[in-house]
């Protein structure tokens, strides 16, 4: 099989706006020097934020099977909108103060939103004004002073969707701060082990805040 490379030159504005400029590049692990354009130096100076977002993109990409390109089309809306709402996430994290250590990441950040969806339904009415101390507090506080067993997002646990209590073939600790206790019973979505007895209602507890 025979092929055909054909080289064509790409016409720029570099006639009608600003000199040629000398820019370096990379060749057989040398650099040397190329003249350029002042307009591409430009447009390649200010594709950054563009770039970050596709390879960001690129990364975690809902990957779809779908002749249909509307499809493809949507999932390409959603990915790109996570993505500039982590990196706006990023930002805010980055003026309070936060450490990146601290911050979640792309991949854990699209988790959460995948499961809020799948999971979340209808919020019980919750009492009026601010709580003085809620379950993901509390939780909070626990992770800072060491590991423990992860809990579902917040959005999650209060939707009052589908919490059956089961009955564990082993004892565990209950995840409400501050509760000793190691009952068996939990909850079947949140694969949470909480007190449910007459004198501590962990289970409700923790559903509600």
């Amino acid at each position: 099989m025979i092929t055909v490379q054909s080289v064509f030159s790409v016409i720029t504005l570099e006639h009608t706006w600003s000199p040629m400029l000398i820019g370096g590049m990379s060749s057989k692990k040398k650099i040397i020097k190329v003249p350029c354009p002042a307009v591409v130096r430009e447009y390649n100076k200010n594709m950054g934020g563009v770039n970050l977002l596709d390879s960001l993109i690129a990364l975690y990409r809902n990957k779809i099977r779908s002749k249909k390109r509307y499809h493809r089309l949507m999932f390409h809306f959603i990915d790109m909108t996570i993505v500039t709402v982590w990196l706006l996430y990023k930002r805010d994290c980055s003026s309070t103060g936060m450490r990146k250590e601290e911050q979640i990441r792309l991949y854990t950040f699209k988790s959460y939103i995948a499961e809020s969806l799948c999971k979340s339904g209808k919020n019980l009415e919750r009492k009026r004004g601010r709580p003085s101390s809620t379950i993901a507090g509390e939780y909070e506080e626990k992770t800072r002073r060491g590991p423990t067993t992860p809990i579902p997002v917040p959005d999650v646990h209060p939707d009052a969707t589908a919490h059956w209590m089961v009955m564990d073939e082993k004892k565990g600790r209950c995840k409400v701060p501050g509760c000793k206790g190691t009952p068996k019973a939990k909850c079947q979505k949140c694969d949470a082990h909480l007190c449910f007895t007459s004198t501590s209602n962990c289970f409700m507890r923790f559903h509600s805040e």
